[in-house]
């Protein structure tokens, strides 16, 4: 595993309840803004999708993305956590943004 897929996993854990953050968001934190589409794929290749919430990570733009698991499982879990999503979009994502 890449040392920076790891870290990102580990990151994903930290994110509560009732938030998201982005693909863009988690490659800053991983050190580089250009990570994002390796964010992408690092998260559909996550191989425990219930231990690691890569569900969590959405679109700048409020869309929910891709998910291992599918489309709407990922709008389940997201709407589970409390985070509403109309038309495959969170909408107010500023509400839901995790500020690490």
């Amino acid at each position: 595993m890449h040392i920076l897929q790891k870290t990102l996993y580990q990151l994903l854990l930290k994110i509560p309840k009732g938030k998201v953050s982005t693909y863009k968001q988690m490659a800053i934190l991983l050190g580089d803004k250009n990570l994002a589409r390796s964010v992408g794929k690092w998260l559909h290749i996550n191989e425990n999708p219930d231990s690691i919430p890569c569900y969590k990570i959405v679109q700048s733009n409020g869309k929910i993305g891709g998910f291992v698991l599918g489309k709407n499982e990922k709008i389940q879990r997201l709407e589970k956590d409390g985070i509403p999503v109309k038309n495959d979009t969170i909408t107010n994502l500023h509400l839901y943004l995790w500020k690490p």
